[in-house]
């Protein structure tokens, strides 16, 4: 029998324990594909605008997935090998070759590789296009997509992943040459000492990851406490949650399971003694990828859930800063008439629902803190001029689009908009009181701010708009006489998530100076859908991967614990209680970094929805449910295939 053909027998009689890695890998190469190929799309690259995002989002994605993926490739690798060892060193006490039983292994890998590398571009190809039209609709964009199958996606792809099975292939190379043939057939027993707990440590961790937390809730007020920046308070949350999921898998699970065995009425109740017993001897072996698995699971859920609420919050996200369909400066009556006629053009779809012109006026002027004093020798803000409103003015403003108001306004107060005020509630800041000064003529007027709020007076509106009272405005008015008042039209129009026409047509009549809001909408769309199938998909690579690590990791142990079972069978315990045993040591493995993970999500979720402003937390449950769902689904997997490992020993 040549070393080809025992290569493929050898892939024929393990590829049971083998399709878990066989699939994951093939999947993994499917989405990689996948976004090389809407990358390379040639259409896509037609449409410059989005070609430059979806490129840009990919490229980072596909860095990302090849790390990723090879990272678990080889790390999955690592545990065939070690249950391939007892058959490599019966190989070798047969006679046969190190060289040959070397390229025997890494024949084998390879041409599993290979395999998967063929049926992944296949299945890729077949569903890219299925990819790109997703994403698209994800954008809300109208581009239509024919079938293609770029050259260069499938190169690139060929590439990257044969790069990666050559080294897992180099891996099972040398797996001869780095043991001695004692040690290949010992691989499996190995002496197995309980760890030891430190009670110090394991109560550190807990309180280095309830320290995260409590930062991460009162996200703001810590900052101020610790008087620190907010990305430098992030950092800190980071290493706490980090470092102390480490010790919590190294040090108090140790702790966990001492506890658990010393309640002699659960430990000799049925099969805890054995699951129980496992488990401790094994949780040093574990700890690392329980950690690691707990903490990707975090990052994948923030990184999900975060990119699918703020999808599914675009259209309120460009509401906070484009609140009206259209705004414009009345230059002329004639530019008024134009997009009156494109209004009634488009009345039919996008009727008028609110339409108001303001006058407002810029003046010299600046916002202080009240116990410092203006140096009117060295002028107010002279280049940013803030803007002014008439009281009489914003009420009407406010009693058109439905805003509640001040009933009166004192002679020395003012109210000024402030697009963060929303946010700095939120987040606990505190401003001091503030002082508006203005220079009326040779007159320098102060106004005490007893409010600031999102009043925004026009899209995108970025400079200081302060309402004064109608005395204070005409003043200003009338010691500026060069200063002229400014118009400003206000329209807002029935469904205009859909007014591209409208758009187009109003940005003609007022030679591009208005600002819309149906652009802004269009690009966060992109953005957000870009960004929403990348991080899902990615997601899901990272989430299936991982369920696949704890998978091989249980596989491995339950070929290790084949006489064990057997032991238990001879003395009378039944498959039905051997079964619950495993279950409940296996539930152990999955669940606990699981709900570790969720842990940490929540409390990071809870700081990215209020820095991002995101109300509806509905898309960030769904995301955690499907999440455990996929869990769920692998750990009744992990627990069916351990079984059957088991049983073939019985």
């Amino acid at each position: 029998m040549t070393l080809f053909n025992l290569a493929l027998r050898n892939m024929k009689r393990n590829f049971k324990n083998y399709s878990i890695y066989f699939f994951s890998m093939i999947f993994s190469i499917v989405i990689y594909y996948a976004f090389a190929a809407i990358k390379f799309n040639s259409q896509i690259q037609q449409a410059a605008d989005s070609s430059k995002k979806i490129s840009g989002a990919l490229t980072f994605a596909s860095i990302l997935l090849i790390l990723f993926s090879a990272l678990f490739i080889i790390y999955s690798n690592g545990f065939f090998t070690r249950k391939r060892k007892k058959e490599v060193g019966l190989y070798s006490l047969l006679g046969v070759r190190k060289r040959q039983i070397a390229k025997m292994l890494a024949y084998e890998n390879l041409f599993m590789g290979l395999i998967a590398l063929v049926v992944g571009i296949g299945i890729g190809a077949l569903l890219s296009s299925g990819f790109t039209k997703l994403l698209l609709v994800l954008m809300d964009s109208e581009m239509g997509v024919h079938f293609e199958i770029p050259a260069a996606a499938v190169l690139n792809t060929a590439l990257v992943f044969f790069v990666i099975i050559l080294y897992t292939s180099f891996q099972g190379y040398r797996l001869i040459y780095r043991f001695k043939l004692i040690d290949l057939f010992k691989a499996d027993s190995q002496g197995e000492k309980v760890p030891r707990g430190s009670l110090v440590i394991a109560l550190l961790s807990v309180i280095m990851i309830g320290s995260g937390y409590y930062l991460a809730y009162d996200f703001a007020q810590a900052a101020k406490k610790l008087n620190v920046r907010l990305d430098s308070l992030a950092l800190i949350i980071l290493f706490l949650t980090v470092a102390g999921t480490w010790l919590l898998f190294h040090f108090f699970t140790v702790i966990l399971l001492r506890i658990r065995r010393k309640n002699k009425n659960s430990f000799y109740n049925g099969m805890n003694l054995v699951s129980t017993s496992q488990l401790l001897y094994r949780i040093k072996g574990n700890a690392t990828t329980l950690a690691t698995i707990a903490i990707l699971s975090a990052v994948t859920l923030v990184a999900v859930g975060t990119s699918v609420s703020l999808y599914f919050n675009v259209g309120k996200q460009t509401e906070m800063i484009y609140p009206y369909s259209y705004t414009y400066e009345v230059t002329s009556p004639e530019v008024n008439k134009k997009v009156d006629q494109a209004l009634n053009e488009f009345k039919g779809d996008h009727p008028v629902e609110k339409d108001l012109t303001i006058k407002t006026l810029q003046v010299k002027g600046g916002a202080h803190d009240e116990d410092k004093k203006i140096n009117v020798s060295k002028k107010l803000d002279d280049k940013n001029k803030p803007t002014i409103i008439a009281f009489s003015e914003f009420k009407k403003w406010a009693h058109a689009f439905g805003r509640n108001v001040e009933p009166k306004l004192g002679i020395g107060e003012a109210i000024k908009y402030d697009p963060n005020a929303s946010l700095s509630k939120k987040l606990g800041f505190e401003e001091k009181q503030k002082t508006f000064s203005l220079v009326a003529g040779k007159e320098t007027v102060n106004l005490k701010i007893i409010k600031s709020e999102e009043y925004s007076l026009k899209n995108n509106f970025t400079i200081d708009a302060v309402v004064v009272p109608d005395q204070i405005y005409q003043k200003a008015l009338q010691a500026n006489p060069a200063q002229k008042e400014t118009e400003i039209r206000l329209i807002n129009v029935k469904d205009q998530n859909s007014s591209k026409e409208l758009t187009a047509a109003i940005d003609k009549a007022t030679n591009g100076e208005d600002e819309n809001y149906y652009n802004p909408y269009r690009s966060g769309m992109e953005d957000m859908g870009i960004m929403i199938f990348v991080g899902t998909f990615v997601g899901l690579v990272f989430l299936i991967a991982t369920g696949s690590i704890i998978y091989f990791k249980q596989l491995s142990e339950a070929n290790a614990d084949k006489a064990k079972y057997d032991i238990l069978r001879k003395v009378g315990v039944t498959p039905k209680e051997m079964k619950k045993g495993i279950g409940k040591q296996i539930a152990f493995i999955f669940v606990a970094p699981l709900i570790v993970g969720i842990l940490h999500s929540i409390f990071a979720l809870n700081t990215a929805t209020l820095i991002f402003e995101v109300s509806d937390k509905l898309p960030l449950v769904m995301s955690m449910v499907a999440y455990v769902l996929i869990y769920v689904g692998y750990y009744f997997l992990t627990v069916r295939s351990y079984c059957n490992i088991v049983r073939k020993s019985v």
